[in-house]
């Protein structure tokens, strides 16, 4: 991908004949959706700064790589449909047993009913 600015080893970035310099490994990218509603109160007493905190503690003790997006959700429990703050924590390079104790830390600490965990096999590079 050219972004249009001139490439040379002085600027910092590496000149490249080809893509074919440019290696994919195969991988599996889970995804883990939390919603920040209370399971008995069903209000968010949690706030998204809160779970960055608790989800950056846990994955600095663990040493687990991961990003975080902020979204809406929206489902229906027993007492109907609600919406809520859903965070999305993307996990590359982790063993799947890793991702089902994030999850259930993360469960219990929310006090949040359920959380959805999806698995993908993909290819990514670093550049």
């Amino acid at each position: 991908m050219h972004d249009g600015r001139e490439e040379t080893p002085e600027k910092g970035y590496p000149l490249r004949d080809t893509m074919d310099e440019y290696k994919f490994e195969k991988g599996i990218r889970y995804e883990v959706f939390v919603g920040i509603k209370d399971k008995d109160s069903y209000t968010e007493h949690l706030d998204v700064s809160d779970f960055k905190r608790i989800l950056t503690e846990i994955c600095t003790e663990k040493k687990i790589s991961f990003s975080l997006i902020k979204q809406m959700g929206g489902y229906t429990h027993g007492k109907g449909y609600t919406t809520e703050t859903s965070l999305r924590v993307i996990l590359i390079g982790i063993r799947e047993e890793e991702v089902h104790r994030l999850a259930d830390e993360l469960k219990r600490i929310i006090n949040t009913d359920a959380v959805l965990i999806t698995k993908s096999d993909i290819e990514y590079c670093y550049v």
